[in-house]
């Protein structure tokens, strides 16, 4: 399995959300209370990230994403940014956005990473 680029910074600080998958089922009743029951027994998390790259390393994630993960379609070992352990992740549609900052010196790289169970 790939393994996410060492050479890459850490997570921005401030660009990082997490939300786990929802795993409950809800059904209405025609009369009283709504009957719930869990759904599996394991989510993923849908993890948006951004990272502050240099053009050398927007080079390495681009080489990364094209060539290793196959430009999203393959699971790869990633370092979470909360818990510090090594899971195994995907990068969502439509891929990922890089925008320019100060004045074109880094890149904002923005990606939404889903870790699998």
């Amino acid at each position: 399995m790939p393994t996410w680029p060492e050479s890459l910074p850490e997570v921005r600080p401030g660009g990082y959300q997490e939300t786990p998958q929802n795993q409950v089922l809800r059904s209405e009743m025609e009369t009283g209370p709504a009957k719930t029951r869990r759904r599996f027994t394991a989510g993923t998390r849908t993890i948006p990230v951004q990272y502050q790259l240099t053009d050398a390393e927007l080079a390495v994630f681009e080489a990364f994403f094209d060539d290793e993960i196959a430009a999203g379609a393959l699971s790869f070992s990633w370092p979470h940014p909360r818990t510090g352990q090594t899971v195994t992740a995907k990068i969502l549609p439509p891929g990922y956005q890089i925008d320019p900052v100060g004045g074109g010196l880094w890149w904002l790289l923005s990606l939404t990473i889903e870790v699998q169970p």
